[in-house]
């Protein structure tokens, strides 16, 4: 089936990022006025026509419109200085496009204000205008954007609007710049044809169009691209500097160098902070040790001679070797590799040996032959002949990295999905720490060596695989207390269904069960995870099962089974079911329940026999003797047919002195005046009184063996009260069947 090609926000919204980053390269480190340059500038002319559709789109749809404007007027702020640092000589003391957006989104909301009167909203709207006119850095554009894009009636309306917007914004420079070439009335030199890149807006239109309303996912946030704009021009100005601006190289190269240790002590205090464990332990080892690894680079920036420049090697190397070593570490914890310990204590060996190998190198010559001091780049630089040593630590690391890479097969192989998360951030990571080598070694950073940023990355990469992806096994740690303590059983199971831990009770109620061992496959957890359980008898308590799904965002890190004792609330349940089922002073069935039976009875098919009983001269006992006199001869009837298992009769109590029974599965004559007979010959020595006050029973009868046409409940009770009333009109003391 043929899908129709849509766009979704998130997907819009990152054509506009790239899109502005292409531009924003181009204005930065390409000749404006040649091909490439123009061709970039119109690859970068989608990002704001996107952006303005999704602010009236936020307009229409925001909960809270000032928390919106502080938003984005907090973005702006905080872009001015970063702005500012790379658009500087290009833009003077004008302002950033998000500010310009935020022009556009007080319009809106003037425009919008009912409380206003119309004079008023024309004077705000023109001094926003003005506003954008003396200090925007797109004048007047975005803001003619949002407004098309927000009153445009349907989508066909709103590009039209939007066309003639940036027609109009591109004739009006042509203009200006036609007036300013026989004038001189601005600084910009510009030509006709320059310009005409701008109507590259209308690009995006076709782009747009493909919107299909929905959001998309969830990463990157609502708030990246505030986050990211600034700070892509920080980015990309520290380049600049790297590349073409060598006279504050030092400063920045520095200041660089020591932001990074600032973060990653920041990183390290957050992951300390949620109390150490084996998996933090490994990630605060790599912290350190990369702090370690870039005050080495720190020393190396700061060192003007060759005893400054080998201590800074030593330093770089031992950051180096334990950042690899810790990689090793947190990947047995948070994949659940298992690693033998030996293999880590024999990486530590050769650490030191190397590490020896490099202190000792200036007497040796076996790690480095020489070491010297190169002026000719713009910082001072080691120079180094590299010996046997280098090579031996270099086919260490790589020896390191393999491994690495060898437990990402087997993660990827037999891993759980969160696993293979946690193992892609943990490769990033370790990639993130040579890729600034390779980049290094191409040219492009004009002989500079970036492994801060490598670092940074790198860190960041664990610090996610540490917090987002679950990866803390400090939780069993913190919880086993609380749960030992707990009077519910709880299991909880990681995502492979192994065991993470549980208190005693579980034991009690499924027995031992095994922690290296997938639990889908043990006889009562399995059949529980199938839905097949959800009530287990245990001695004499009563247990109800419960599973939830442990989740992160969509993603499921695990499984938790609740063994809940509900053995008071069944017991509780079954009394109220007796008392919904059985007349409170006999215990037998009530009339209700008493009919249903019956008639189930019957639609199976099963004949029988009904009997109605009622007693003779019971008022005369009430009345003579009392109520509670009158409760123990209704008791005692019921004691003679409670005698009587379920299989053979049901009996109940209708109301009064009134009771009815039904003989299952028998419609013999011999064995239905039997039983009448004992009722009647065992109740009759029940009450006698000096008043010659004797209480007996009446009972009528009828044999419901028509297969053909059973009767149900009501019937034969129509049939036994006539009967009954034969029997009493007979004397009494009788039965009639």
């Amino acid at each position: 089936m043929d899908r129709k090609l849509s766009l979704n926000r998130t997907q819009l919204k990152t054509i506009a990022i790239v899109s502005m980053v292409i531009d924003h390269i181009a204005w930065g480190f390409v000749d404006f006025y040649s091909p490439l340059g123009q061709f970039m500038h119109v690859l970068g002319r989608f990002t704001i026509p996107i952006m303005c559709f999704f602010i009236a789109e936020g307009f229409r749809r925001t909960h809270d419109l000032k928390q919106y404007i502080y938003r984005m007027a907090s973005a702006a702020v905080l872009t001015i200085i970063p702005f500012y640092l790379f658009f500087g000589d290009e833009y003077g003391y004008r302002q950033n496009i998000i500010f310009d957006y935020l022009l556009g989104l007080l319009m809106l909301t003037v425009l919008e204000k009912t409380a206003w009167n119309r004079a008023l909203k024309i004077l705000a709207v023109v001094a926003l205008f003005g506003v954008s006119v003396t200090v925007g850095g797109w004048i007047i554009t975005p803001s003619l954007f949002i407004l098309a894009f927000y009153y445009g009636r349907d989508r066909k309306q709103k590009f039209k609007l939007f066309v003639i917007a940036n027609v109009v914004t591109v004739l009006s420079i042509e203009i200006a710049i036609f007036i300013n070439s026989r004038f001189h009335i601005m600084e910009y030199d510009w030509t006709w044809w320059s310009m005409l890149y701008l109507l590259g807006f209308m690009l995006a239109l076709p782009v747009l169009s493909l919107y299909n309303g929905e959001k998309g996912s969830d990463r990157p946030g609502s708030k990246f691209f505030y986050i990211f704009y600034p700070a892509h021009f920080v980015v990309l100005w520290i380049i600049k500097k790297l590349t073409i601006e060598y006279h504050s190289v030092y400063t920045l190269y520095l200041g660089i160098h020591i932001l990074v240790i600032v973060v990653i002590v920041i990183m390290l205090e957050g992951v300390l902070r949620a109390q150490a464990s084996r998996g933090q332990n490994a990630v605060a080892i790599f912290l350190v040790s990369g702090a370690v690894y870039v005050c080495g680079f720190v020393l190396e920036i700061l060192a003007s001679t060759a005893d400054g420049y080998y201590l800074a090697c030593i330093v770089q190397y031992f950051g180096e070797y334990i950042m690899l070593i810790s990689i090793l570490l947190f990947i047995s914890e948070a994949c659940r590799v298992s690693t033998p310990r030996f293999i880590y204590l024999l990486h530590i060996v050769v650490s030191l040996g190397l590490m020896y190998a490099l202190v000792t190198t200036r007497e040796t010559g076996f790690f480095y032959s020489y070491i010297g001091v190169n002026n000719e780049h713009v910082i001072g630089r080691p120079e180094l002949v590299h010996a046997t040593g280098f090579w031996l630590s270099l086919a260490f690391m790589a020896i390191i990295c393999l491994e690495i890479i060898i437990f990402a097969c087997f993660v990827f192989l037999r891993g759980s999905k969160i696993e293979k998360r946690r193992m892609i951030l943990i490769l990033c990571a370790m990639v993130s720490c040579w890729m600034p080598i390779l980049i290094t070694a191409t040219g492009i950073t004009g002989g500079f060596e970036i492994p801060a940023i490598g670092m940074l990355a790198a860190g960041g990469f664990m610090y996610a695989s540490l917090f987002r992806y679950g990866a803390l096994d400090s939780v069993a740690l913190a919880s086993e207390n609380a749960l030992e303590k707990a009077h519910e059983g709880i299991l909880v199971l990681d995502d492979r269904y192994r065991v993470s831990f549980h208190n005693r009770i579980v034991d009690d109620i499924i027995g031992e069960i095994s922690h290296s061992t997938d639990l889908r496959e043990h006889e009562v957890v399995g059949r529980i995870l199938d839905g097949e359980i959800n009530h287990i008898d245990v001695a004499d308590r009563v247990y109800e099962v419960t599973v939830e799904e442990l989740k992160s965002g969509k993603l499921t890190q695990g499984t938790m089974i609740w063994f809940l004792d509900v053995t008071e609330h069944m017991q509780n349940l079954r009394n109220m079911q007796e008392l919904a089922h059985h007349d409170p002073l006999t215990g037998l069935y009530n009339r209700g329940y008493f009919k249903k039976i019956v008639d189930d009875e019957v639609k199976e098919g099963h004949k029988g026999c009904f009997l109605m009983m009622d007693m003779d001269n019971f008022k005369m006992v009430n009345d003579r003797y009392g109520h509670q006199r009158g409760d123990s001869v209704l008791i005692n009837l019921a004691a003679i047919l409670n005698e009587y298992p379920d299989d053979e009769l049901y009996a109940c109590r209708v109301g009064g002195d009134e009771f009815c029974a039904y003989i299952r599965n028998n419609t013999d004559k011999e064995y239905i005046t039997t039983v009448i007979d004992n009722i009647m010959n065992r109740f009759n020595r029940t009450f006698r009184s000096e008043d010659d006050i004797r209480c007996t029973i009446s009972i009528g009868a009828v044999i419901n063996d028509d297969a053909a046409s059973l009767m149900d409940c009501s019937t034969m009770y129509s049939h036994a009260d006539k009967k009954l009333y034969e029997a009493k009109e007979s004397g009494k003391n009788t039965y009639r069947l």
